[in-house]
């Protein structure tokens, strides 16, 4: 279930330039489970919470914490980012609407901080490029936007129940997509 960065941070491709780090980052959040389906969940989550407008801060705040507790993460932390993604989805799921607006925040900031010392944990400060951190960093952003911004058009588009609905039916999928990944992880350990 650990995430085997420090020994395979060259191995997403050529980091000759530093365009070639940025993709190589944007490229390394996406090949982990553990980093990336728990900020799709986020994105949902927020979708109900007010949008990234509402949790924007501390969205960025939870980047900035998860890249300063990398160095000191254990590799436990890949199955506590899982965790934090199965609860941010399964809520979605579950309270959909009835989700307070002011629970959005300092849930992106602890999924963020999770899923990004699950990504880089057991890296120090000096170890990756700054541009592959960027990269990492970018690919995050957009994992959280990208789906917050879409269930938030569906959710705007009228009246109808079924808006919301299908917000959750999504959120519950990814619900057990997590779950699979946990048990499996956990199996393979």
């Amino acid at each position: 279930m650990s995430v085997p960065l420090a020994a395979q941070a060259h191995g997403f491709g050529a980091m000759d330039t530093p365009m070639q780090a940025v993709l190589s980052g944007a490229a390394a959040l996406a090949a982990y489970p553990e980093t990336g389906l728990p900020l799709i969940a986020l994105g949902l989550w927020l979708a109900f919470c007010g949008g990234i407008a509402r949790g924007g801060i501390a969205l960025v705040a939870g980047l900035g914490a998860g890249i300063l507790l990398a160095p000191f993460a254990p590799g436990a932390v890949s199955v506590l980012s899982l965790v934090a993604g199965t609860l941010v989805a399964a809520g979605t799921a579950l309270i959909g609407p009835r989700l307070p607006g002011r629970a959005g925040p300092p849930i992106a900031a602890l999924t963020t901080t999770m899923a990004l010392a699950s990504l880089l944990h057991g890296q120090g400060f000096d170890s990756l490029p700054v541009a592959f951190v960027a990269g990492v960093m970018g690919a995050a952003l957009l994992a959280v936007i990208l789906p917050s911004t879409l269930a938030g058009v569906v959710l705007r588009g009228g009246g109808a129940a079924w808006r919301a609905l299908a917000v959750r039916i999504a959120a519950s999928w990814l619900t057990a997509i997590l779950v699979l990944v946990i048990a499996f992880g956990l199996r393979s350990a």
